[in-house]
């Protein structure tokens, strides 16, 4: 009998959309300059308006907190999750899957000091 690689087991698992997840649609492609100056702050990496993040806790540094599952761009709403409410401080990087504050995200000399409320 032969088994299966255990990585793409893995991905299929990570992967998995459960039916209690919601995914939020924000902004066009076209919008995407509304994110010049969001940028991680460990790889440069720069998010468009396709780019989204998923309300669930795991792994993260945020205190506990239950999630909701909901799927958003986290900088349409300042890190505020639309299903839940929840006020994120911490963000992960959808290129290194590093995590940094929120806040950090921001580059002031692209002229975006604060997320938008």
């Amino acid at each position: 009998m032969t088994s299966l690689p255990l990585q793409p087991v893995r991905r299929l698992l990570k992967e998995t959309v459960t039916v209690d997840q919601r995914v939020v649609a924000t902004l066009g492609a076209e919008e995407d300059e509304a994110f010049k100056g969001i940028r991680c702050p460990l790889c440069a990496w720069q998010p468009d308006a396709s780019s989204r993040w998923c309300c669930e806790p795991a792994d993260s540094p945020e205190p506990f907190f239950p999630g909701c599952r909901t799927v958003w761009n986290t900088f349409v709403t300042g890190g505020r999750c639309p299903g839940c409410s929840h006020q994120w401080t911490w963000t992960s990087c959808l290129r290194c899957h590093g995590w940094s504050l929120h806040a950090d995200w921001y580059d002031e000399r692209q002229g975006r000091s604060t997320p938008p409320h």
